[in-house]
């Protein structure tokens, strides 16, 4: 019992950490501070701007960061 408490806490604490990494990047992204990333903001990082359409789920031309998580980068 004591083992799976360990196990869950290390789980807990690393997708706590991934969440934490890609709302620092939606925040390097996002320049203007909206709440969303632009096709114009995602213009630094290549791999952003190729998957943009892909990652506009909603097609608003914009990227929330729902739709930013999905970036694979």
């Amino acid at each position: 019992m004591k083992s799976f408490t360990i196990q869950l806490s290390v789980l807990a604490f690393s997708l706590l950490s991934i969440t934490a990494q890609a709302s620092s990047a939606f925040a390097e992204y996002d320049a203007d501070k909206d709440g969303y990333i632009s096709l114009s903001e995602s213009k630094v990082n290549p791999k952003l701007m190729a998957q943009f359409a892909d990652l506009d789920t909603d097609e608003d031309g914009r990227l929330s960061e729902s739709e930013f998580a999905k970036f694979n980068g």
